[in-house]
This record gives structure tokens, C-alpha cells and sequence, in this order.
């Protein structure tokens, strides 16, 4: 049981904390990524794909996060309004 729980705990921290180098993600985005909205250092990708939205951090390090709903599902891009 504790050895479940450790491994339960060390997963969600994994998936919290992310991917730190995002060199691989912004030479790639071009392709798979369209930038939306650029504002207060943040910027927001959306995936050509899936319209699956993404936030990424200000600076070259900042973290590449998928935005969610209130119901934790991904958030949609539904086009400029």
C-alpha cells in the first residue's frame, strides 16, 4: 500500500512539473503550433491539429502548459471572435 501511494505521489508530481527545456518545442511549433495572442510576456499556441490550446511562460524557459476548462478538459480554440 505505501509503496502505491509513493509511486502515486512521485507520477502527479512528474506530471505537475513539467518540461523544463522547451528548446525542442519551439523549434518544432511552426509546424504543429500557430501563436494566437502574445500579451504580458505570455503567449498562447494553438495546436493546427486538435485546436487544443497552449500557454507558454515569458522568456526562453518559460513552460509549455495545455489550458483547461472549469471540468478539467482541454480547452478548444474556437476562432478569433
Amino acid at each position: 500500500m505505501k509503496r502505491k501511494l509513493i509511486t502515486a505521489i512521485i507520477a502527479v508530481a512528474l506530471l505537475i512539473a513539467g518540461c523544463s527545456d522547451t528548446a525542442n518545442v519551439s523549434e518544432g511549433q511552426d509546424r504543429m503550433m500557430e501563436k494566437v495572442e502574445d500579451e504580458w510576456g505570455y503567449a498562447i499556441y494553438v495546436d493546427k491539429d486538435t485546436n487544443v490550446m497552449y500557454i507558454k511562460g515569458p522568456g526562453d524557459r518559460g513552460t509549455f502548459t495545455v489550458m483547461l476548462n472549469a471540468d478539467g478538459t482541454p480547452k478548444i480554440w474556437q476562432g478569433e471572435e
